[in-house]
């Protein structure tokens, strides 16, 4: 049989009447919020017009963090189990809801049974109200469909919406900025990130691997426009940092590549993937590729769940992690590293990864014990087992910070 190599995905557009139908839907709502993935990858322009349009607030999936400029005043960050608290309220408070592109699992955290009217907007019809009961669904590409809809909707008049969601964006970020100063033994893995959001360069592309990593990503980083972030998220595969930062640089070797792993991720497979960066790095023309490794000699987000879900301590013989000096083990494959165990000390570090002439691993020394508790109020909810739990690990520093962490969701900054 004959054979082209040639293939279009054509335009996929909803019917006339659901275009209106998703319009009475919107304009009659007076607290919007838009849920955006990566489906709406290549129409974040038009996502900007349409919740410009309606005062909506915008919340993102995992994987649609990438495509909204979270430097907009609206933008909530990520939404779920780690996400942002500004994402929670958002979603805990909105009347209307749009989804565009998105088939992020974490429902728990979407608006409560019958207190949003929804749209989704999906290329996908098997993701139209796979996750959220839709009430309008329109079947075609996002940046179509917004165009279509975006002259049916009218201009919202009352901003006090909008008003509250910015001052819930810059709680938020009181909020994370407060938690990544929080003392721990000897560093937080927050303010690594933190420190991370402050230099990273505008033109880099971003790989994170499965574990807390994530948490902190989500939470912490706030992605300059155009850089890119991959990741193993609807697959959770282990070890996929490092040969995703490989791919990012084979694709783009003039950008500068950022990996955040854990311990338990790089001795999976990222001390393998290191020798083949070792073999290619002298092609790129720009060698900066920072491996950075948050090494808390656990599985943490293992044992974070387990506390979370099972009311159980952590399980030592099942989660412990043997210590590795993975910036050493850079060296010895004519890489560069330094390993960190002083959180003044991660502003220099990161600048010197950068300003590396070659691969770099930036090897933190961080605390496991840092929660990852999920954004109020569905975290609160959690505290009570998450305690429980840490009640039978009594040479744990959990406990305490666990507290610290509510006091601050709880406090003056985050009442």
């Amino acid at each position: 049989m004959p054979s082209s190599p040639v293939w279009s995905m054509g335009c996929v557009s909803p019917r006339e009447t659901d275009l209106h139908d998703a319009a009475a839907v919107l304009n009659a709502g007076r607290k919007i919020a838009v849920l955006v993935g990566q489906g709406a990858a290549h129409a974040q322009q038009e996502v900007l017009a349409v919740t410009e349009r309606l005062g909506a607030g915008i919340t993102t999936s995992l994987l649609g963090k990438p495509y909204v400029d979270e430097s907009l005043p609206h933008a909530t960050g990520t939404m779920g189990h780690l996400g942002t608290t500004a994402s929670a309220h958002l979603l805990g408070n909105c009347d209307t809801l749009l989804i565009i592109g998105s088939n992020d699992p974490w429902t728990e955290y979407y608006p409560a049974p019958g207190q949003a009217r929804a749209v989704q907007i999906d290329i996908d019809p098997k993701a139209i109200g796979n996750r959220y009961p839709v009430e309008v669904a329109l079947n075609g590409d996002a940046a179509e469909t917004l165009t279509a809809l975006l002259v049916l909707l009218h201009g919202q008049q009352d901003h006090s919406w909008r008003r509250e969601v910015e001052e819930q964006v810059r709680r938020w970020h009181r909020i994370a900025t407060e938690r990544a100063l929080v003392p721990a033994r000897p560093v937080n893995p927050e303010r690594v990130v933190h420190e991370l959001d402050a230099v990273l360069p505008g033109d880099a592309q971003v790989a994170v691997d499965v574990g807390s990593c994530v948490y902190w990503y989500a939470r912490q980083l706030r992605l300059p426009r155009g850089v890119p972030a991959h990741l193993s998220s609807t697959l959770g595969c282990m070890g996929a940092g490092v040969p995703y930062g490989i791919a990012a640089k084979l694709a783009h070797p003039r950008r500068p590549v950022v990996v955040l792993a854990g311990d338990g991720a790089m001795q999976m497979a990222g001390l393998a993937e290191l020798v083949t960066v070792a073999k290619l790095w002298r092609s790129w023309p720009d060698p900066r590729f920072v491996v950075c490794v948050l090494s808390n000699r656990d599985l943490a987000e293992v044992s974070w769940e387990q506390r979370e879900m099972e009311g159980e301590p952590r399980f030592e013989d099942s989660q412990a992690l043997p210590d590795v000096d993975f910036a050493a083990h850079a060296r010895l494959l004519g890489l560069d590293g330094v390993r960190v165990a002083d959180p003044e000390s991660l502003a220099d570090a990161w600048r010197r990864a950068f300003a590396a002439d070659r691969p770099f691993v930036l090897d933190v020394v961080t605390d496991p014990d840092v929660p990852l508790l999920p954004p109020f109020p569905a975290g609160e909810a959690k505290l009570d087992p998450m305690q429980t739990a840490l009640a039978g690990e009594p040479e744990s520093g959990a406990a305490a910070l666990l507290q610290r962490y509510a006091e601050i969701e709880q406090g003056p900054e985050g009442s």
